[in-house]
């Protein structure tokens, strides 16, 4: 499916995600082309719709900059194929390459495995080629209702006037918004070469996970009552029973934001949610 003679000179993949749905598209050089499975897209400034994805996608020419807010491993086995081809890529993966590698459950072992490969491939198509690559890792994400921990819990919460959850549990988490990596995914773009590299991107604050949960039903189910679980007996049931988010309950997941703070100017907000950050978007 190849491209319009005047297709633009970005590619954006994965615009309807929820980092995509909080990109401020007005900065983007335009018009910029996006591909979408989506039968009827909503209208976004500077966008050119293009039906379909990156497996039925040919680009004839390469793109002066692609920015993926999809999966990483499709897009490293397109570069990989020669079907797309672009002097700089700002591509998403996420810091699971580093925290789920040694998980007690296979299924997010292999996805490590599967994040690291895609990240090693797409930097020996790039270097081949002669191309950039920025590479960034979001740690938890949340602020678009649309994450799969936070609003997951505070769906809970809204359903149910009392929720049992580990509220003690000390491993200590670094939540990003989702505001803050769609910035940064612009500030790579236009310093284009000298963004190269991989680049972790924690939130601003370090808090325990039990606090975190808490916080997050506060300001978005005030009406329901927390049960605390003990979060111990969890963690070795998720251990045993290969259950990795709960065998992580007493493990800090923490990440140096340094490199990208020197590179990306890298400064996200702190944890201090509101309602809306749990309510996806109409």
């Amino acid at each position: 499916m190849p491209p319009a003679p005047s297709t633009p000179s970005l590619l954006l993949i994965g615009l309807s995600g929820q980092i995509g749905d909080a990109l401020d598209t007005t900065a983007l050089p335009a018009p910029a082309l996006a591909l979408s499975r989506q039968p009827a897209p909503s209208a976004r400034p500077g966008i050119v719709w293009q039906a379909g994805d990156l497996a039925g996608f040919r680009a004839d020419r390469p793109f002066a900059a692609v920015l993926s807010l999809g999966p990483l491993d499709r897009l490293a086995e397109a570069f990989d194929a020669g079907r797309l081809r672009a002097g700089h890529v700002v591509a998403f993966g996420s810091t699971s390459r580093w925290a789920k590698a040694a998980s007690p459950d296979p299924a997010e072992r292999a996805l490590a495995q599967r994040l690291a490969a895609a990240e090693d491939r797409l930097a020996a198509v790039q270097a081949r080629a002669g191309g950039a690559l920025t590479l960034l890792r979001p740690t938890l994400v949340w602020g678009a209702g649309r994450d799969a921990t936070l609003s997951r819990v505070v769906g809970w919460a809204r359903r149910w006037p009392l929720l049992p959850l580990p509220l003690g549990a000390p491993g200590r988490r670094q939540p990003v918004h989702v505001a803050d990596l769609a910035a940064v995914a612009l500030r790579a773009l236009a310093l284009g070469r000298e963004a190269g590299g991989g680049f972790d991107l924690p939130g601003g604050e370090a808090l325990p996970f039990g606090v975190m949960l808490a916080r997050s039903v506060a300001v978005a189910a005030p009406g329901c009552r927390l049960l605390p679980l003990p979060w111990r007996p969890l963690a070795a049931w998720g251990r045993r029973r290969g259950a990795g988010a709960l065998a992580r309950l007493g493990e800090d997941l923490l990440f140096d934001a340094g490199p990208a703070q020197a590179v990306l100017g890298w400064a996200p907000r702190g944890f201090q949610p509101v309602a809306a950050d749990f309510t996806p978007r109409a």
